[in-house]
């Protein structure tokens, strides 16, 4: 008897490897498709042939004539296909209707892999499991598509639902299950994260048991649909205290969704039985304590110039995200901040942030005072709150800080570097430099630094400061990854009076020197008349550019949208063709990284924490490509890039789908939120 063929897409993931492994037990010669967006050649199987590529080109890549198509090579997770709507209908659209072109060229079996979410009760706000994320809506048509391929063109098929299945070879990370995350949480003894509410309850299925379903429904079943389900059920915070170790509470996500009642009766009637038990696995991993001791909680004072809810940046941006992922039972925060706006209280509970602001409103006199007032208040407050550190954000709230503790508040303190300015303009101001002495003595006898970047990293040391320097990085915007209704983009179009044919770049941030927007407007007299620069932000420098546009003669094809609600900067990204903003100093970046997620190309100069993630093809080439390189004052370069990306839309969107999954991948904040805690406060007050 002839030896049956099994073709697996995804065969090199978490199911499929172990479906594979099953099926060349059973007997099968295997052909596994994978284009390794998440799988990964050390799960490779012995006797399995392996072919990488689209599963969209299945038929090039596969021509052979399987007995059995097993589609498993799907993106599928709910939440982070919020950020990247393109690659899920990309992998989950394209991808899966090649499959079923060849499925009905071959006339074989069909065995699909589809998403139980779409079986999840309407929440409270109306929304259905199928309509939760960009995945759950590609699943719920591709099932669809399925049964109705199956019924036009008289083809065998099964439809099978996996729940939240765990095991060997499972993903951590961004793609990661929550049983892998909680289980490297334990390893690198890190806080869990429980979204809220913490009572969606799950069922939890052991891949063991998921593949022994799935090959039954290959083998017997028959033009239905058929759960693979645990029948045990745990709550999401449950399962945080089952492993054990701190657990933190974050904010619901906008993904989240009610509990899904289970059927197995239809894969049980096929001979399915449950073999493994979720507290048993999870007994292997669980965190045990030599002795239990109650941590105490911690406060920490912040020292900020400004601060939410009317002057925001990316540094109070940095504190907000951070603080808000940190529980208040863990560490309590307050800050320390101006009086900028008199119509705001002294006082306010922002967040997991007490704020107290001090000055005499306005920004000149109080900004003048500020460092006494500041330290002042710290003293103060800390009769009250008796706090465990102080934290300054950015280089110059070291002033603060030192005056403090040369008035007796003798506390550990962090400082983290923030600061876009060149080293040599943050010490050198003239305004400055008579307390250089007092900044340099805040640097010293910081018990910790923090930079956001490898070049804000080597500051400390050039100030005298003997200590260690910890990299963590700002994250990234992740709502510039959402999608927004065309006639939205269409109604902003028109508002700028965008022309057809017209193709626009975009800079989000000040108008300063620093961000060099000068450079992309002379840029414009080396590009085609029909492309535009969209300036969204307010500085000193705007007259100045106005008047250089006019000289150029290019002031038709530059706009100044003003301040914008931060809100509409990634609907300008949307519109956009590239983010050009050539600067000549960055600490970060926070403006590109938003970009990236956003999946918009990008030109910029690698000055700076700018090269941290920034890489271009030329330059970086053992890197993976983000961007277009340029150098500093070079409006050359600039017009060169933008024309590449124009006349080669193809790569420019493989280099940003490139760029927006390094961002997802290294910045998002939950992640950075973990590193604060355990790289940087941790150690702070130990």
């Amino acid at each position: 008897m002839a030896q049956k063929l099994a073709v697996v897409t995804g065969g090199a993931g978490f199911i499929g490897s172990h479906l594979c492994e099953r099926l060349v037990k059973e007997g099968y010669r295997v052909i596994s498709l994978d284009n390794y967006f998440t799988g990964s050649k050390d799960n490779h199987v012995a006797g399995v042939e392996y072919r990488e590529g689209h599963t969209k080109d299945i038929a090039k890549l596969v021509p052979e004539d399987p007995d059995i198509i097993y589609h498993l090579g799907e993106y599928s997770r709910t939440a982070t296909a919020m950020y990247e709507p393109d690659v899920v209908f990309d992998m989950n659209v394209a991808g899966t209707l090649g499959v079923l072109r060849y499925w009905k060229d071959k006339k074989c079996k069909l065995v699909y892999a589809g998403s139980s979410t779409k079986m999840a009760d309407i929440r409270h706000d109306g929304i259905a499991g199928r309509d939760l994320s960009p995945y759950t809506i590609s699943k719920a048509h591709n099932t669809e598509l399925v049964k109705n391929y199956g019924l036009w063109y008289e083809l065998p098929y099964v439809i099978v639902y996996f729940f939240n299945v765990y095991g060997p070879r499972e993903l951590s990370g961004t793609y990661g299950t929550v049983i892998e995350i909680f289980k490297q949480n334990i390893k690198t003894n890190t806080a869990h994260s429980v979204y809220k509410p913490g009572t969606q309850t799950r069922s939890y299925t052991h891949v063991l048991d998921t593949v022994d379903g799935i090959f039954l429904a290959g083998e017997r079943g028959s033009s239905d649909e058929y759960g693979i389900c645990s029948s045990d059920t745990f709550r999401t915070e449950e399962i945080a205290r089952m492993f054990g170790g701190p657990y933190q509470m974050l904010a619901q996500r906008k993904t989240s969704r009610p509990s899904t009642p289970v059927d197995n009766s239809k894969i049980s009637a096929l001979g399915w039985q449950q073999r493994f038990s979720l507290k048993e696995y999870i007994n292997q991993f669980a965190y045990k304590p030599v002795f239990v001791k109650t941590k105490p909680m911690k406060k920490i004072l912040i020292f900020s110039l400004a601060y939410y809810p009317s002057h925001v940046s990316g540094a109070e941006i940095a504190i907000k995200e951070i603080t808000d992922r940190i529980s208040p039972e863990e560490i309590e925060f307050h800050m320390v901040t101006l009086y900028f706006d008199t119509t705001l209280p002294r006082y306010q509970h922002l967040g997991n942030v007490h704020v107290h602001r001090v000055g005499f409103g306005g920004k000149y006199l109080s900004k003048i005072f500020f460092v006494p007032l500041a330290s002042f208040a710290a003293l103060q407050l800390n009769k009250k709150h008796h706090f465990d550190a102080m934290w300054g954000m950015m280089t110059y709230m070291s002033m603060p800080m030192a005056l403090a503790r040369r008035w007796g508040l003798r506390i550990p303190y962090l400082m983290t570097l923030q600061d876009g300015d060149p080293y040599e303009k943050v010490f050198e101001r003239s305004f400055i430099k008579p307390f250089v002495w007092l900044i340099d003595e805040g640097f010293r006898n910081a018990k910790l630094f923090q930079a956001i970047s490898k070049f804000l990293g080597e500051w400390p040391e050039k100030r005298g400061y003997k200590g260690e320097v910890v990299l963590v990085p700002n994250g990234a915007s992740m709502p510039s990854a959402q999608e927004y209704p065309q006639d939205e983009l269409d109604m902003l179009k028109a508002s700028l009076n965008v022309k057809e044919g017209e193709r626009l770049l975009v800079t989000v941030g000040r108008l300063t020197h620093q961000k060099a927007q000068d450079v992309v407007i002379r840029a414009l007299t080396l590009l085609p008349e029909n492309v535009r620069y969209i300036m969204v932000g307010e500085g000193e420098l705007k007259g100045e550019y106005e008047a250089l546009a006019k000289e150029l003669g290019v002031e038709k094809r530059v706009t100044f949208t003003g301040q914008v609600d931060r809100t509409m900067t990634a609907k300008y990204r949307k519109i956009s063709e590239a983010f050009v903003m050539p600067s000549r100093s960055e600490g970060q970046g926070i403006s590109f990284l938003s970009t990236m997620v956003s999946g918009l190309p990008m030109v910029a100069t690698q000055e700076g924490g700018l090269a941290d993630f920034l890489f271009d093809a030329k330059r970086n080439p053992n890197e993976i490509t983000t961007g277009w390189a340029v150098d500093v004052d070079s409006p050359e370069q600039v017009a060169a890039a933008v024309k590449d990306i124009l006349d080669h839309p193809e790569n420019a969107k493989e280099v940003a789908a490139n760029a927006k999954k390094f961002a997802v991948e290294h910045y998002s904040w939950d992640n950075i939120a973990v590193d604060m805690r355990k790289k940087v406060f941790d150690k702070l007050y130990t």
